[in-house]
């Protein structure tokens, strides 16, 4: 049997298209307007959605265009009596996967209901292939010292329950890995897994940003938006730098954790959501609690589950095998560490951890010479790259003079910007300060082009 949420206000189509999609082997819940479909979706997330777009309480197709993303990832069919070229272009173009006319051809109806769910059915099979290959390898979470063995089969254990997660380490540790873990490893793995980073989003914007506003509820809220956790419905919402979150947000989120509802901006009434929740931050929590910075009852919602990732210091044994995996990467599978490399990679600490030695790595390998047979990376490359020596390449050669000097600067932060944007040089010229026309050119002179 295939879920089916049908939401409309027309009573003589709800019995109909309810009993024929039934008749068809079907399981079909219906709603009659807007507010009900959003909700019937958050509680029990369905297959297939299919959606008039102009029901109570806004009788108004922009209203019904705006509900389409609270139903992600399942595709939706869109019915309505007012069909016109440019609304079934709007809607297309807010996520759904098919539009129809009403009255609605039976046939075509069927057709179209056939293919969605078949859609919807393989990208179950693809969520559940990525999961069981994630957990059959090292879930993403790379390294043989026992801590991480520990720490992997901890999340095997614990990404199949409800409990919520709270993800504690130093910064660049894998706290959105382990994040990602958690998500393709439990029956939400065919669901959404929606990040937000409670730091980098301003404290006025948040509430919106996370629940949602209606429409007129503040100065530019021109339409209803649904927020992040609706998205989210039936996945895991991802806190990251939860410790940066405001205090009047933390009141919110804590009637959230109890009870499943929320309150969009603007909203009179409450809504429910099934949102996982994982929460991730590098500060200490309980001194976060002790100076009231952070709420008490807030932090004990969190700590279902503590997982704590390792930082380099605890697993040095790990740091030259993660090194291989990022040039490898870095290299289409070409490069290859030099004995002198792969020592200095040894007795250096990493106080960035996995982060900042995944990004020596890529810079070097950007920098390094090339051979017949790919990149060879050796030590001076590595030291380049996090700034302990800044001309031991010999494109630029040993600084003598002021000019020498300052060109061996331009060369270290040109190649750094290059590595930072991926390679994008639109992006590198403005990080840079430069226009393209003039970045392209001192990568010629420099040969970097």
């Amino acid at each position: 049997m295939s879920g089916i949420l049908l939401a409309d206000d027309e009573p003589a189509f709800q019995r109909l298209t309810g009993a024929w999609l039934r008749g068809l082997g079907h399981d079909v819940r219906v709603v009659g307007d807007g507010d009900a479909a959003r909700a019937a979706f958050a509680e029990a997330p369905a297959d297939l959605v299919l959606l008039d777009l102009a029901m109570p309480p806004h009788h108004d197709p922009e209203a019904g265009l705006a509900l389409i993303a609270s139903f992600a990832p399942a595709p939706v069919i869109v019915m309505t009596g007012h069909a016109d070229h440019a609304l079934a272009l709007k809607a297309i173009d807010a996520g759904a996967w098919d539009f129809l006319a009403k009255p609605v051809d039976p046939d075509i109806l069927r057709i179209v209901v056939a293919r969605a769910m078949e859609r919807a059915g393989l990208a179950r099979e693809l969520a559940a292939l990525k999961a069981r290959e994630t957990g059959a390898e090292d879930m993403g979470l790379i390294g043989t010292t026992p801590v991480m063995a520990a720490l992997r089969d901890l999340i095997r254990r614990v990404a199949p329950t409800r409990l919520p997660v709270l993800v504690l380490g130093p910064s660049g540790t894998g706290k959105e890995l382990v994040a990602r873990a958690l998500h393709f490893a439990s029956p939400r793995a065919d669901r959404k897994l929606v990040p937000v980073h409670c730091g980098a989003i301003p404290p006025e914007l948040l509430e919106s940003e996370l629940f949602g506003h209606l429409k007129g509820s503040f100065t530019g809220a021109t339409s209803d938006r649904p927020g992040l956790v609706e998205t989210a419905a039936g996945g895991t919402l991802f806190l990251d730098e939860i410790g940066e979150m405001p205090a009047a947000m933390q009141v919110k989120l804590l009637r959230f954790l109890a009870d499943g509802s929320f309150q969009p901006v603007g909203a009179r009434e409450p809504r429910i959501a099934d949102v996982r929740i994982v929460a991730a931050t590098h500060r200490d929590l309980a001194a976060c609690v002790a100076d009231g910075s952070f709420r008490e009852d807030l932090y004990y919602r969190l700590k279902g589950v503590v997982l704590r990732t390792p930082s380099l210091d605890e697993r040095p044994t790990d740091v030259s095998l993660l090194a291989t995996v990022f040039l490898r990467r870095a290299s289409d599978g070409t490069g290859q560490f030099a004995p002198d490399a792969l020592d200095w990679l040894a007795k250096r600490r990493w106080p960035g951890n996995v982060r900042e030695l995944r990004s020596a790595v890529e810079c070097a390998a950007a920098l390094a010479p090339r051979s017949a047979i790919g990149v060879d990376v050796g030590a001076a490359d590595l030291a380049f790259a996090v700034g302990d020596a800044v001309a031991d390449l010999p494109t630029v050669g040993t600084p003598q003079t002021l000019e020498e000097e300052i060109a061996a600067l331009e060369y270290r932060r040109i190649t750094e910007a290059l590595v930072l944007t991926g390679h994008n040089h639109t992006h590198t010229a403005r990080n840079l300060g430069l226009s393209r026309v003039g970045l392209l050119k001192k990568l010629d002179r420099m040969g970097l082009r």
